[in-house]
């Protein structure tokens, strides 16, 4: 298995674990909020922020990996990340879990514009 694209795929299972931790402190996040639990909520909302920050750091470790890759590896990453066929197991392997992570991704949005939307109206 090429190195590269081994080194591209734990990264990306890596978000995937903060991924789904985000996802479910989130998910409880908007629980107690139906529950009007303010406590749970600002603990959740806490506890929410380390996965948070190592995210940004897993953008920053890709980054730097992304420019020591060769271009070849480059261009089919942005290939595959705009539906190419994948050429190889790796590439299969690699494709699936970007979409697995994204998948996540949006799984996550709806939660967080919901909680947004209620902490604006209990301002007002």
């Amino acid at each position: 298995m090429n190195q590269d694209w081994v080194k591209l795929l734990v990264q990306l299972k890596k978000r995937y674990s903060l991924l789904t931790e985000i996802f479910d402190l989130t998910q409880q996040m908007s629980d107690a909020l139906n529950r009007d639990d303010e406590v749970s909520f600002q603990m959740l909302l806490s506890m929410r922020q380390e996965p948070i920050l190592y995210m940004k750091e897993s953008d920053e470790i890709l980054l730097n990996l992304k420019s020591e890759l060769p271009d070849y590896i480059i261009k089919r990453w942005q290939e595959l990340e705009n539906n190419a066929e994948p050429e190889s197991q790796e590439e299969m392997l690699f494709k699936q879990q970007m979409e697995q992570n994204k998948r996540l991704v949006e799984r996550v949005v709806p939660f967080d514009k919901r909680i947004l939307t209620v902490l604006k109206n209990k301002k007002r």
